[in-house]
């Protein structure tokens, strides 16, 4: 299952999973904007820092790329941001699955 995993300049980590690595990002977009708790319990709180540097990384592969806030688009935040030869592992992965 694609996955997308966020790190902000707090060291906090969120990995969303999602049919699609759009889904995945549009699920932190969702959480990202509505600028909610992520995790809510009585002993822990954490929400989307003040900054807006994010971190993310595709599939838990320990290289993370940088994007500069979240403009709320998939093809501007992600894809833009990523090294080419992860575009290309991405656009394979979504040709299997059409």
């Amino acid at each position: 299952m694609p996955s997308l995993t966020f790190r902000f300049t707090t060291e906090c980590e969120l990995t969303l999973n999602g049919a699609s690595y759009e889904e995945a990002y549009l699920k932190f977009k969702e959480l990202y904007q509505a600028n909610n708790a992520i995790v809510a319990t009585p002993t822990l709180k954490v929400y989307p820092p003040e900054s807006s540097t994010i971190y993310f990384e595709v599939d838990e592969q320990d290289t993370f790329s940088q994007m500069d806030g979240i403009k709320g688009d998939f093809q501007q935040d992600i894809l833009a941001n990523l090294p080419p030869n992860w575009i290309a592992r991405i656009e394979s992965r979504n040709a299997v699955k059409h």
